[in-house]
């Protein structure tokens, strides 16, 4: 036979428990709601505190409409993946795409890469070129006229005419 004593002991705690558990029930679900609160103020001054950073900085650096009248009041929008597909459609290669913009074939692969930005007026040609079919580009491309040789083409060639010249027939 169990003591009584063990038995009403086991009660007892069982009892305390049960009334523990009650009790902590609605404070534990307050404390839930305050941490909840608690993380949103977190992410909130965390926001506010990049805000004061930004701010802090100075004012964004706008062009200034009295130092050059002429300049668009829009600023074109640049991006090397851009400038790629931009040739691309064009069925053009670097080398006939750069006299385009006014630059060397090197700057158009270096753009095109991401490792450089041109320049705001060569940022200005693409956009005009933007606007163009495909027909035009070819165009203003076709009255530029073919290459120049290159210099090692062109001294084989004046080798070859001097040669021609010096046989005597």
């Amino acid at each position: 036979m169990p003591n009584i004593a063990s038995v009403l002991k086991d009660e007892i705690v069982r009892l305390t428990r049960k009334e523990f558990r009650q009790q902590m029930e609605p404070l534990r679900k307050q404390v839930l709601a305050q941490r909840k609160t608690i993380t949103s103020l977190k992410a909130d001054i965390d926001q506010l505190q990049r805000g004061i950073k930004v701010l802090s900085k100075g004012p964004r650096k706008s062009a200034n409409v009295d130092a050059d009248p002429t300049a668009p009041t829009t600023r074109a929008r640049f991006s090397a993946s851009g400038l790629r597909k931009l040739r691309e459609r064009f069925g053009l290669s670097r080398e006939a795409f750069a006299p385009l913009l006014g630059a060397s074939h090197q700057s158009v692969y270096s753009w095109e890469r991401g490792s450089n930005r041109p320049r705001p007026e060569v940022i200005e040609k693409i956009a005009v070129l933007r606007g163009m079919s495909k027909r035009q580009v070819l165009a203003v491309v076709e009255q530029h006229g073919p290459k120049a040789q290159k210099p090692a083409a062109a001294k084989k060639k004046a080798a070859k005419n001097r040669a021609k010249k010096a046989v005597p027939e």
